[in-house]
């Protein structure tokens, strides 16, 4: 009985694991939507100051393409981001489905030691019965 106390707080503590893992998933997860997000956003922020058909002057158009080059530095670098989340996304994913595992393991170890116990209680009431009809 002592063993399947034991494997039960086991569960319990791997339940725990899983859930702040599949939380730690979540966070990534909508970090990376937010990043893509932004990332259309500066797509199309860049899309309108390139295609510009207006006349400008010379300096309109040099911070206009100065302004063009930040968007596309920032683009990269969020392209960078996602690229580093959906990796931290994929290890977060891997390690809740290993803890998930383990759960399933010890569920497995618990049914197995519940069995042999209820095995052990049959054979002794079948014991006692013996030496009652024996009496």
């Amino acid at each position: 009985m002592k063993k399947i106390k034991v494997l039960d707080l086991m569960t319990k503590r791997h339940a725990i694991s899983r859930m702040r893992a599949a939380e730690v998933l979540n966070k990534l997860d909508n970090e990376l939507e937010n990043c893509r997000r932004i990332t259309d956003e500066l797509n199309e922020l860049a899309h309108e100051k390139s295609y510009t058909t207006e006349v400008s002057t010379s300096y309109l158009f040099q911070a206009e393409r100065y302004l063009v080059m930040k968007l596309m530095a920032q683009k990269e670098i969020l392209l960078n981001r996602q690229d580093y989340l959906s990796d931290e996304i994929s290890s977060a994913s891997k390690n809740v489905s290993a803890i998930q595992s383990k759960i399933d393991l010890i569920n497995e170890l618990k049914l197995q030691k519940l069995v042999e116990l209820k095995a052990k209680q049959q054979d002794f009431d079948e014991q006692e019965l013996q030496t009652m009809k024996k009496r």
